[in-house]
This record gives structure tokens, C-alpha cells and sequence, in this order.
């Protein structure tokens, strides 16, 4: 009895440390899909120990995924998605040897070190559709609370300015509306992403309860992006649902018509106010400075003759403009940004992104290449009047295309291996273990 024991020790002591190691792993996705649900509100909850909620939450799954590899000893092979990413945040730190503007190149250099670590924990975490699918339910849930408190915001009249003001700034009285603490800007385009996921879970979710909640979302998000009175959201969420409309499969009629019917619900409840400063955007288009970003533009491009090939530093943008627009401005456009502050080598990075992205976006099947398309052409027309490449959204993006991308291949061979009459190896060749499993820590 006793030798039998002993020769159960090994049995036993490896199913506790596998039990380990998935606990670790499961509590580590967790609080990653926590962070991913603060993502729209974060900024409007008051600081926890100085740090934003967010970052709290991404220290932890941060620390329980170190754990689970310590454990595992393996971590996965990365992409061409990720390397894009990686070369544009070295890119910005190796800045530090010819910026104009030291500290704000220390600031976004730490930011994307941090960033560059949330795309990580969405490639480790992230291994599988159903986790992909969880992440991008928690995006949902979240914008729900940003756009609920921005309707009901507007239902009691506090306007972006009057937010504002209680925070000691002084903006001129629009009739915007927003959370305390975003950008309506910037909040409108959050949730403008948000739409082609909502489209794309109502698809792939048939029970009813499911896609009343979609709709439901759809709704409120259609009400609450156009009362930011943001015409670059306004472009943006049109896109979103146009493509996320067009691009779904023909035998999806019914939903196709119910989603444009609740997203036009939105529009009903929108004051004349706001909808006068919507309807201005073809003025500002042909005539216009689209509210002083084309002289912001004009200004940066005109600092950049002397910096093309390098760039004037990493967040640099507000000090090289000041003596011409005597305000520190952000370029308020992302690819201007990136071009004025990192020069073409930065440019080239972004393009080889963009590239990588709109590449595994077209090799999906239908229904995520829908998705992934659209959500890359709202990104792109967001940002078109925002400086957005280091902020949360954006690297949430690229990271979750780099991880479904993934996860549908994953998918595919394993339904290949149950299915096929013939042995699955005649047909496609298995990857290599280190390719399926990860490569030890240390080769990659």
C-alpha cells in the first residue's frame, strides 16, 4: 500500500499544480475583461491612489499572468501585428537622442510601454473565440455605461461645458453632451467602435434576450454619440454602420434592417441645437478650420521640414507649434502625429500596421472580416481629427485583430482534425509544438 501511494504522488501533485496554473489563468482573463469594460468610463471615476482604475486593473492581470507563465514556463509566438506595434513604441522611446520636448517623450514612452503590455496580456490571455468574443462583450458593456450617463446627462441638462467648468476649465457653451472627465470627441469615436461589435454579437448570438440587448445598445449608442455634437464621431459611427450593414451576409436581412431602424431611433431624441452644429460639418468641410485643426495642421507640417526623416520627438507636437498657434495644441490627427513627432521612419511603421491589419482583416471569414473591416475604416475615420495613437482604444483594437485572427485559425484546424475523412496531417500539415503551445521563455 505504501508503494502505491508513493507512485500516486506524482499523479497527484501534477493535477494540483495544473489545477494551479488554470486558476491563475482564468482570474488573470478576468481582470482583463474588467479592464477592457472601464476602457469608455475610466477616465470619469475619480483616481484610485493617484492611478486611474484602469491601470489598477491592469497591474493585477499583469501580475496573475507573470505568475501563470512562471508557471507554464512558455509564452506564445507573436505577429507581424505586434511587431508593427512593438517597432512604433521603440521608435518613440529611441526619440529620447533628438526630441524637442524631453519630458512629454519620457510621458509617452512609459505610456506606450504600458499599452504595449495590454496587447500582450490580449495575445496570452486571449487564446481561444470564446475569450476573444468576451472581450469584446466587455467593450459593449462598457460603452452601455458611458452612453446611459451621457443620456442622462443631457435629460438633466449638464453639458460638456458645465462638466467642465466644475473642474475649473473654461470651454465655450455648446449644446454637447459627455461624461465628466472624456472628450466629447473622443467619447463619441469610443463608442462609434462599438457598433460594428454590437452588429457582429447580434450575429453570432440567435437567442432573443441577446439581441434585444444589442439593439437596446444600439440605440443608446446612436442617442449618445450624436448628442456629443462630434461630426468626426458623427463620420466615424456613419461608417460603422454602414459597412457592419453592407458587409453582413444576404440572408441577413432581418438583422440588417432592425439594426439601421434602432440606430435611427437615436435620432428622435437629439435637440435642434445640437443637431445645427452636426449639420455644419459640410461647411467646415469646404470653407471652414474644422474648429482651428487646420491651422494646427498647417503649423505642424510647417515644423516638420527640418525633422522629416526623424521626427521632432514623441509627444513633442504641443511644444514645436506653440510659437505659431500660441497654445500647445495636439495635432488632432493621428497620422499627421505620428509623421510630425516620428517622422517617415514613424510613418513607415504606421503604414506597415495598417498593412498587417487590413491584411488578416480580408483573410478572415465573411462575418469577421465584416467586423474587422469595419472597425479598422471607423478607427481610421476617427482619428482622422484626433491624436489618438496612444491612447487605449487604438491598442485595444490591434490587439484584439492580432488575437481573433488567431483564434479563427485555431478554430478552422481544429474542426479540419474532427471532420475530414482523411488524416488531417495529409491535408494541412500541423505546426510545429512550439507553434500550437507557445516557445519557452527566452526564444522569442
Amino acid at each position: 500500500m505504501q508503494a502505491s501511494i508513493t507512485e500516486r504522488l506524482p499523479a497527484v501533485r501534477a493535477a494540483s499544480s495544473d489545477g494551479l496554473r488554470s486558476a491563475l489563468n482564468h482570474v488573470a482573463y478576468t481582470i482583463l475583461g474588467a479592464f477592457v469594460f472601464v476602457i469608455p468610463w475610466d477616465e470619469s471615476v475619480p483616481l484610485l491612489g493617484g492611478f486611474l482604475l484602469g491601470r489598477w486593473l491592469g497591474f493585477l492581470a499583469f501580475g496573475f499572468t507573470a505568475l501563470w507563465i512562471g508557471l507554464t514556463g512558455r509564452v506564445r509566438r507573436t505577429s507581424g501585428i505586434h511587431y508593427a506595434l512593438a517597432g512604433l513604441a521603440g521608435w518613440s522611446a529611441l526619440s529620447l537622442l533628438w526630441t524637442a520636448d524631453w519630458d512629454s517623450t519620457i510621458t509617452r514612452a512609459g505610456t506606450y510601454l504600458q499599452l504595449l503590455t495590454a496587447v500582450w496580456l490580449i495575445w496570452e490571455l486571449a487564446t481561444t473565440e470564446s475569450r476573444v468574443l468576451g472581450l469584446l462583450r466587455c467593450y459593449v458593456l462598457g460603452t452601455y455605461i458611458s452612453s446611459i450617463s451621457t443620456i442622462v446627462n443631457f435629460i438633466q441638462g449638464r453639458t460638456a461645458a458645465q462638466l467642465a467648468g466644475a473642474k475649473g476649465y473654461t470651454v465655450w457653451e455648446d449644446p454637447r453632451y459627455t461624461i465628466n472627465g472624456v472628450n466629447e470627441n473622443d467619447l463619441g469615436v469610443m463608442l462609434a467602435l462599438s457598433i460594428p461589435m454590437t452588429f457582429y454579437l447580434a450575429a453570432r448570438r440567435k437567442r432573443l434576450l441577446t439581441r434585444c440587448l444589442c439593439w437596446f445598445h444600439l440605440g443608446a449608442v446612436a442617442t449618445a454619440v450624436l448628442l456629443t455634437g462630434s461630426r468626426g464621431a458623427l463620420f466615424a459611427a456613419s461608417i460603422a454602420v454602414l459597412f457592419a450593414v453592407l458587409g453582413l451576409p444576404p440572408g441577413r436581412l432581418a438583422l440588417k434592417f432592425t439594426g439601421l431602424i434602432v440606430v435611427a431611433s437615436g435620432t428622435l431624441f437629439i435637440p435642434q441645437a445640437t443637431w445645427d452644429r452636426l449639420l455644419s460639418a459640410g461647411t467646415e468641410l469646404s470653407g471652414g478650420t474644422l474648429t482651428h485643426r487646420t491651422v494646427i495642421w498647417a503649423a505642424g507640417l510647417d515644423a516638420v521640414r527640418n525633422h522629416a526623416f526623424l521626427g521632432v520627438g514623441a509627444g513633442a507636437y504641443g511644444l514645436t507649434v506653440l510659437k505659431a498657434v500660441d497654445i500647445p495644441y495636439v495635432a488632432h490627427n493621428t497620422f499627421l502625429s505620428i509623421f510630425v513627432e516620428l517622422g517617415v521612419v514613424g510613418a513607415l511603421l504606421l503604414g506597415w500596421l495598417l498593412a498587417a491589419a487590413f491584411l488578416c482583416a480580408i483573410l478572415l471569414p465573411s462575418l469577421e472580416r465584416c467586423l474587422w473591416i469595419a472597425l479598422l475604416l471607423t478607427w481610421s475615420t476617427g482619428v482622422s481629427s484626433l491624436t489618438w495613437e496612444y491612447r487605449k482604444p487604438t491598442w485595444f483594437l490591434f490587439g484584439m485583430l492580432a488575437a481573433h485572427v488567431y483564434a479563427r485559425r485555431s478554430q478552422i484546424s481544429m474542426h479540419w482534425r474532427q471532420t475530414a475523412d482523411i488524416p488531417f496531417h495529409n491535408i494541412c500539415p500541423a505546426p510545429k509544438a512550439k507553434e500550437l503551445t507557445g516557445v519557452p521563455i527566452g526564444t522569442v
